[in-house]
This record gives C-alpha cells, sequence and structure tokens, in this order.
C-alpha cells in the first residue's frame, strides 16, 4: 500500500513537473511571437511617416495653387462670368479637397504618434477571433 501510494504521488509530480514545463514553454513561444508582431508593427508605423510628409507637401501646393487661383479670379483677368463661376467651383472643390486632405493628415498622425491604440485594436480583434474559434471547436455556437 505504501508503495501504491508512493508511486501515485511520484505521478502526479511527474504530470505537474510536465504541465508546468509545456506552460512555460508555451508562453515563451507566445512571447516571441508577440515580440515578432511588435516589431513588424513598428515597421508598418514607420513606413506611414514619409507618407505623412509626403501629404503635408501635397497639403501645401494645394494651398499655393488656390491662392494662385484666388488671386486671378479676384485680379479681374477673368473674361466672362461662365468662366468666373468655373473658377470659382474648382475653388470649392480645392478648399474639399485640403480639408480631407486634413483629416487623413491628422489621422496618420495619430498612428505614428500614439500606435498603442492601434496594437489594443489588434489585440481585442485577434482574442475575438480566437474565441469564436474555439466556441466553433467546442460546438457551442450561440444562436443568430
Amino acid at each position: 500500500m505504501a508503495k501504491t501510494l508512493k508511486d501515485l504521488l511520484l505521478a502526479l509530480l511527474n504530470a505537474t513537473l510536465i504541465l508546468i514545463a509545456l506552460c512555460l514553454f508555451l508562453g515563451w513561444k507566445l512571447a516571441a511571437t508577440v515580440d515578432d508582431i511588435t516589431g513588424k508593427f513598428a515597421e508598418k508605423v514607420q513606413i506611414v511617416a514619409p507618407l505623412k510628409e509626403e501629404v503635408q507637401g501635397v497639403r501645401g501646393e494645394l494651398t499655393a495653387l488656390r491662392s494662385d487661383l484666388s488671386s486671378i479670379q479676384f485680379a479681374g483677368t477673368v473674361a466672362d462670368s461662365a468662366t468666373a463661376q468655373k473658377l470659382s467651383e474648382v475653388l470649392d472643390k480645392l478648399d474639399d479637397l485640403e480639408s480631407n486632405l486634413r483629416g487623413a493628415q491628422s489621422k496618420m498622425a495619430e498612428l505614428t504618434e500614439s500606435p498603442d491604440q492601434l496594437i489594443n485594436t489588434a489585440i481585442e480583434n485577434s482574442a475575438d477571433i480566437v474565441a469564436d474559434r474555439i466556441i466553433a471547436i467546442r460546438g457551442c455556437e450561440p444562436a443568430s
């Protein structure tokens, strides 16, 4: 009886050590994957920085073009009212385009300055996907 109890305790200790080793291995693999994803994500965010600068340059060119068109319109060099109307429409379109470009530039600035929001969103979406797959594997899909 003592030998059986001793063998049982040894088996329990052995199984516990195997589970601890498995958990440590999986934690190590998870940490390596997180480091890899973080590195790739940092590279992707750095790709956005030159794009942000280029958008700023385009925005400057649009502003210069708008000022040139405005100076033509107000200088009185436009011969007829149809041309003046088209010039006014083009100026309105340029204003809309510039405001859209300003919005895009502010979004890019938010991405490059605080990528932690994007990382948190990616983690939450990944966790939701994993949870859905686990539920599907168990066969416990929620009723739609």
